[in-house]
């Protein structure tokens, strides 16, 4: 079926498959719940009519900032406001108060929904005016009306906030006498209009708000379900949610379950290990860095598992990486090779997925950062079906992906049905499409840079497209760095070499007007530990044995670059995080801000080994 908005989509789901599962949470007990389309839209109903009735005159598509974690809560005002035709504006948990600050001054947010009192905290400071990249803005420049709170725990009764429980026991009450405006407004909308406004990570300015319309949105599950990225294999198990909602990432895999009429897992970051266990999704989408430390945990366990374990065990992977060339292939395996997979599937790799909670996993799908090939293997060579995508939040996400039929390690993949793809002069990768944006909020001058005379969305990305229509990145164009001795070196390669090592947080790389590269390396406290017991080292990061171990792995990577580009020195730094202001909410690494606070030890690195 062809939808016309995404409020009407929630709406028609909710009637055509009442006793179908939409939510899967965990409830009071911990365990998993489900809720039925039929009870998630009679809950929608009621946060619409509580919303219609929060303040005196709701105008038409008026703007809602939702402030919070993924949850069953945030999904349900979501819906409920987008079935209101309102613009919803997802606003990331991690953000300080003077950001938030600005989303609801640059959207003009009428209505703000935030997760419990930490966020609500957030809200109330800016009411006073803030500062924002040393811009002041007043009080008046914020259009705040009214706040309501999730889960109001710990929060003091006051004047300025409302429980969201009882804003729904109100629209309970006003079900009858706001049914006609709510059928209204929910046919005030087109596919055109603006549905939501999602925020790019700023680092170097204030984030851009990106214009998303139904249709953008709407066009990228159509064509998710053309190539089939997204299937009803998955319908048992459901689609795991444990990225941000204020993501765009996350925001699809949101939409795709009414969409697919499909349930939604709902699981949370610090939980992620027991709820893959105890849900079982069908669908696992997720950047990078979780497969990363998924494939340390294996390796970990394997190295500390008693001797014929562990050499079962390595003969398995050993077997599972000879098996990926005819996997990617969908060419048969050789007879002696096919028995030997079969035994490793099924005293090895078969426990492993049962122990990852992805035994029933249709498709695993890593975007938002370059998936090394070294990883993506790993998991191919196990039995899971994990697909390389590229987008970004302009796109809705998606521009390219890989197909569980087809695909090339090293590439992100063919063009979404629908999406053109080119490689400008200059080697960016240009696009067209119905899920691109038309723009940014406010911000003309950004918009007429990221478009050019024939329509063209550049994304800012180096890449190529081989023979058989794969696309490949590059690296960032603007991020290229560009030595003393005029040569270009692309951080992301080498940073994603550098980021192999299971110990290795983050790495960023040195290199622009410099004569050779270097690097800061953080080291994950976590695996950190694990890597201590098994070693019999301690867990400190600038200890001998722990620079030693990095130091082999430095050099292991520096005989797979170019000579200009091979990293000469690197120093270990404190991990990098969202807190310590080094990461953006989507755990991108801020390059200036980091080399600004390093700056003194970024020159004693080239000080130490001048000459």
């Amino acid at each position: 079926m062809k939808h016309e908005t995404l409020g009407r989509m929630f709406l028609t789901r909710a009637q055509e498959s009442p006793n179908d599962v939409a939510i899967r949470h965990k409830g009071a007990s911990g365990a998993y719940e489900d809720v039925t389309w039929g009870a998630l839209g009679e809950r929608m109903e009621r946060i619409a009519a509580g919303l219609l009735t929060a303040v005196d005159e709701l105008p038409a598509h008026a703007p809602v900032a939702i402030l919070g974690s993924t949850s069953f809560d945030w999904i349900a005002c979501d819906f409920a406001a987008l079935s209101l035709s309102l613009r919803t504006v997802p606003v990331y948990a991690t953000l300080l108060p003077s950001e938030v600050g600005y989303l609801h001054v640059d959207t003009e947010a009428l209505i703000a929904i935030v997760q419990d009192a930490e966020q609500l905290e957030k809200v109330r400071a800016i009411r006073g005016g803030f500062e924002f990249f040393d811009t002041p803005y007043s009080a008046d420049q914020i259009k705040l009306q009214h706040i309501v709170v999730m889960n109001p725990d710990g929060v003091e009764p006051a004047d300025d906030w409302e429980s969201l429980e009882t804003l729904e026991a109100r629209g309970a009450e006003q079900l009858e006498a706001t049914k006609a405006e709510r059928e209204r407004r929910a046919g005030d909308q087109e596919r055109g209009d603006t549905a939501t406004y999602t925020y790019t990570s700023g680092t170097t300015g204030p984030p851009k708000g990106v214009i998303q319309t139904s249709g953008n949105m709407l066009s990228m599950l159509e064509s998710a379900e053309q190539c089939g990225v997204i299937n009803q294999s998955m319908k048992a198990g459901g689609l795991f949610l444990f990225l941000p909602l204020a993501h765009s990432f996350g925001r699809l895999i949101e939409l795709a379950g009414p969409y697919f009429n499909t349930p939604i897992v709902i699981a949370g970051i610090p939980t992620l290990k027991e709820d893959l266990i105890a849900s079982r999704p069908g669908f696992f989408p997720s950047a990078p860095r979780v497969y990363e430390k998924f494939k340390a945990r294996i390796e970990s366990g394997i190295a500390g598992a008693p001797f014929v374990k562990r050499t079962l065990a390595t003969w398995a992977l050993g077997v599972g990486k000879r098996s990926v060339p005819y996997a990617l292939g969908n060419k048969p395996m050789p007879w002696l090779l096919k028995k030997q997979y079969g035994l490793a599937d099924k005293i090895i790799f078969s426990k492993v997925r049962n122990g990852l909670g992805l035994d029933r996993c249709s498709v695993m799908l890593s975007g938002s950062a370059p998936l090394s090939v070294e990883v993506h293997s790993f998991f191919i060579g196990m039995g899971l079906t994990l697909l390389e995508a590229y987008g970004l939040t302009e796109t809705c996400p998606g521009l390219t992906t890989n197909l569980p039929d087809h695909m090339k390690l090293g590439t992100v993949g063919m063009p979404f049905p629908g999406v053109e793809i080119k490689i400008a002069e200059d080697g960016e990768i240009l696009a067209k499409g119905a899920n691109i944006t038309s723009g940014y909020l406010n911000r003309p001058d950004a918009t007429g840079e990221a478009f050019d005379d024939e329509g063209w969305f550049h994304t800012g990305d180096l890449g190529s497209i081989d023979s058989d229509n794969f696309v490949k990145i590059t690296g960032r164009k603007k991020e290229l760095m560009k030595t003393s001795g005029g040569k270009y070196i692309a951080p992301a390669k080498l940073e994603a070499y550098l980021k192999n090592l299971t110990i290795v947080q983050e790495a960023v790389t040195i290199a622009d007007t410099r004569n050779y590269a270097t690097a800061l390396i953080a080291i994950d406290p976590e695996e950190l530990a694990e890597w201590a017991t098994q070693t019999g080292n301690a867990a400190d990061p600038q200890s001998d044995a722990v620079r030693a171990a990095v130091q082999a792995h430095v050099d292991e990577v520096n005989q797979k670059l170019a000579s200009f580009e091979t990293v000469k020195a690197f120093e270990i730094v404190p991990p990098m995080t969202v807190e310590s202001g080094l990461l953006t909410a989507s755990l991108k690494v801020k390059r200036k801000v980091v080399y600004d606070r390093y700056a003194d030890l970024i020159d004693s690195i080239y000080a130490k080994n001048a000459g």
